[in-house]
């Protein structure tokens, strides 16, 4: 039987080979957070977010208007 040859992965370790380097590590998760609240309308988006709101809604108005009007005609018979 062949010998298979043994490929090393390397060493995987997180901050170096000493327990407090660890301990280091793993204590950031514990500390607060310090970044600012993200909030959308701050950055001055309300303005331009209404008004694609406001064209998609008139858009989806219309269209609901063309297919009553569209409905209405094939109950006549006139399609």
């Amino acid at each position: 039987m062949a010998r298979k040859t043994v490929i090393p992965m390397g060493k995987h370790k997180p901050l170096g080979s000493s327990w407090q380097a660890m301990d280091m590590a793993y204590s950031r998760v514990y500390e607060p957070e310090n970044r600012p609240e993200f909030r959308c309308f701050v950055t001055g988006q309300k303005d331009s977010m209404q008004a694609a709101y406001d064209a998609y809604k008139q858009a989806q108005a219309r269209h609901e208007r063309v297919l009553l009007l569209k409905q209405k005609m094939l109950d006549k018979g006139l399609l």
